[in-house]
C-alpha cells in the first residue's frame, strides 16, 4: 500500500506508453488509486477502533 501511494502519473504514462492526448488518464488513475487507499485506511481504522471498543 505504501508503494502504491508513491505512484506518480508519470510512471503510469511511461509503463503504459500513453500518447500525449491520454496523459490526463494517468492523472485520473493516480488520483483514483490514492483516494481508494485513503478510503481503505479510514475504514480499517474505524474497524480497528470498533474492535477495541467491543
Amino acid at each position: 500500500i505504501d508503494e502504491a501511494m508513491q505512484l506518480k502519473n508519470t510512471v503510469i504514462v511511461n509503463e503504459l506508453s500513453l500518447p500525449p492526448v491520454k496523459i490526463h488518464c494517468s492523472v485520473l488513475a493516480e488520483d483514483a488509486i490514492k483516494a481508494a487507499i485513503e478510503d481503505y485506511r479510514k475504514k480499517a481504522a474505524t474497524r480497528e477502533t470498533a474492535a477495541q471498543s467491543a
